[in-house]
């Protein structure tokens, strides 16, 4: 029998099987598990495509449906959770309880994120019984069973002299304490001139403000500081960085950060500047996330980026664009670090954190070296992007000076370039070396190589799981009262034989829970009043088209016939093609006129697609097995234009 690195315990649901999940291999990108006395293998990417499916069981229980939180249940049981990997940890370094105690509530308390549970430790007794309870139960067993500022600031240096700087820093600078920063800058700026009069061009700012930017901003690890300083000198500066040197696995830190594209793109005959935002893994250098927008960056910007993150790509992803570096990238970030921004606040972000205890830094404004990775990632991007015929921007011609000219020659379509993006986004950056200088793992490799090279160490965390991806997504929690027509919700009626037999038990006025998707008004989730199961329930009309709650609200403010009355699919579609439910015109200029244009162009086609499947993440829950067509009235509403 192959030997596990720990017995693990769960079950994993394999064509129509329960298998007993024995634990990792030693050594292997692979999972043991077992069925009727027989062991055999799986790789450790189908294991975590497995629990972001909800085929895992969340403990050693066969148990594969999901359960309710409140916000406060949340955050206790993300607490008690972080408090036993904490616990873990210590044991495996063979620290007595006494010695165990005192390191997690140091820890808790520098972490900052559960200070105030630390406060109050809980005894030794009350923690072995959690950790039995999370053995046999979950995750969920954690709960007390008693209790139900974005820009995009660009370097003043070209790539050519941050290359240069570079390479004096990692075969000089790190190498003696006698090699200054004065030496360096004077040394870097002399071949940057000699190359600058040899190529025949201007050359930009290198002076020694911005070789300390560049050695700010790149060399992120404490080796730099021991081999100039020694070790004894380097520990109390490292000491006061402590949480940012600590990168020792995938997704301990995620940065995120949103750019405007140097180039002019072509939507439905409309030139568009669109949006790109980033997700990056500190350790790998991989760029977990990608998502290319018409829209300024906003609250669902980055969370799209982070689930991207969170739940990996297929196969199809791969085939669409034509990605031959097909590494199938996924997990669960400890911290992610952003700017103050407007689109790294808000409801969905505050969900996000909520339901995965992520921890969310938010960077000092107008410091881009306290995220160094996605700030290189995204000078990267940018070198790309001047290549391409409609580039707002190149080396010859800098920003503003190259704007119509880009105009002119632009011709690649907007799903064109998200396809040159992400083949880029894998196949060239994804293997492309970075600096040993540069990684915090101190590692001369491509982020693919890192990427593979943890995943075979075991140094990647498990994806999210199917329930927690819902409860990130149904983000609106109200409470509704059931009739016999059903919930309904934003003048929106819901129905299933799930509901309608909650009803025929309870002949009285029921409140339920519901929890609702601000992104796709077609489906919401229904908290059962006895179980606290959650049931996926679909709108009545089944031809209701996808639209958000704000363009559903917006169609209610029109000058409807009824304004009590329920909006039906009929009367939707009707203000869909009358264009209702995009926000007023606003824009007076040329090319302001055409970004708006192009963006309630491609909502529309939005919708149309999405119309074409089922509801957003509706494949998460197990539908109701009596799932039957409901009839919907003949009487059809119009809807009345305006003045």
């Amino acid at each position: 029998m192959t030997i596990v690195q720990k017995v693990d315990g769960r079950h994993l649901r394999k064509d129509d099987e329960v298998y007993t999940v024995i634990g990792r291999v030693p050594g292997m990108s692979a999972v043991r598990i077992e069925l009727d006395g027989v062991q055999s293998q799986i790789t450790l990417e189908d294991f975590h495509a497995a629990i972001a499916r909800g085929d895992v069981s969340d403990a050693q229980e066969p148990v594969f449906d999901g359960c309710v939180f409140t916000p406060e249940e949340r955050s206790e049981a993300a607490y008690r959770k972080r408090l036993l990997e904490i616990v873990e940890c210590c044991q495996s370094r063979g620290l007595k309880w006494p010695q165990i105690i005192e390191t997690t509530q140091k820890q808790l308390e520098e972490e900052g994120y559960f200070a105030a549970y630390a406060a109050e430790m809980p005894a030794v007794r009350t923690i072995q019984h959690w950790r039995k309870r999370v053995h046999l139960k979950g995750h969920s067993a954690l709960v007390d069973s008693r209790s139900s500022e974005s820009g995009n600031r660009t370097a003043r240096h070209d790539e050519d002299f941050e290359q240069i700087v570079l390479d004096i820093v990692e075969e000089q600078y790190v190498q003696s304490d006698r090699v200054t920063v004065t030496y360096v800058a004077n040394t870097a700026r002399a071949k940057y001139l000699k190359l600058c009069d040899k190529e025949g061009r201007k050359p930009k700012p290198c002076g020694r403000r911005s070789v300390e930017a560049i050695i700010r901003s790149f060399v992120v690890h404490e080796d730099a500081l021991k081999m100039r300083m020694g070790a004894d000198a380097a520990r109390p500066i490292l000491l006061q960085a402590g949480r940012f040197q600590r990168i020792e696995y995938a997704y301990d830190r995620i940065e995120i950060d949103s750019t405007l594209a140097d180039i002019f793109v072509v939507y439905e005959g409309n030139l568009i500047r669109p949006w790109v935002t980033l997700a990056i893994d500190a350790a790998t250098g991989f760029i977990v996330g990608m998502v290319v927008s018409l829209a300024n960056p906003s609250g669902a910007t980055t969370v799209a980026a982070l689930y991207e993150a969170m739940t990996g790509q297929d196969d199809d992803f791969f085939d669409l664009h034509g990605i031959e570096n097909r590494v199938r990238v996924r997990g669960n970030p400890l911290t992610v670090v952003a700017d103050q921004g407007s689109e790294n606040s808000g409801d969905i972000v505050n969900r996000l954190l909520e339901v995965t205890g992520v921890e969310l830094q938010k960077n000092i404004p107008g410091r881009p070296e306290k995220k160094p990775f996605v700030e290189r990632s995204m000078g990267t991007l940018r070198n790309f992007v001047t290549q391409l015929p409609g580039a707002a921007q190149t080396r010859q011609m800098p920003a503003q000076t190259r704007t119509a000219k880009a105009m002119k020659e632009a011709c690649i379509d907007l799903d064109d370039f998200v396809s040159r993006l992400q083949r880029w986004r894998f196949d060239i950056y994804g293997q492309l070396p970075r600096r040993r200088v540069q990684s915090p793992l101190r590692r001369q490799e491509s982020p693919t190589e890192s990427w593979k090279r943890l995943l075979t160490l075991a140094h990647v965390p498990e994806p999210l799981s199917r329930n927690e991806l819902i409860r990130m997504f149904y983000c609106v929690h109200e409470t509704r009262c059931l009739f016999r027509y059903g919930i309904e919700v934003g003048r929106v009626q819901y129905w299933s034989w799930d509901l309608a037999q909650i009803q025929r038990n309870n002949p009285n006025t029921v409140e339920v829970e519901v929890w609702t998707n601000p992104a796709d008004i077609r489906s919401i989730i229904v908290v059962h009043p006895d179980t606290g199961r959650p049931l996926m329930v679909r709108c009545k009309d089944r031809e209701m088209p996808p639209l958000t709650a704000v363009e559903r609200d917006r169609l209610l403010s029109l000058n409807r016939l009824d304004p009590d009355a329920a909006l039906s699919a009929y009367e939707a579609l009707a203000a869909l093609v009358e264009g209702f439910h995009h926000a007023p015109r606003k824009s007076r200029s040329k090319v302001a006129k055409g970004k708006e244009e192009a963006k309630r162009l491609h909502r529309d086609k939005e919708i149309i697609q999405k119309s074409k499947v089922r509801a957003v993440h509706e494949d998460l829950i197990e539908p109701s097995a009596a799932m039957l067509p409901i009839e919907v009235p003949t009487k059809r509403n119009k809807i009345a234009k305006r003045g």
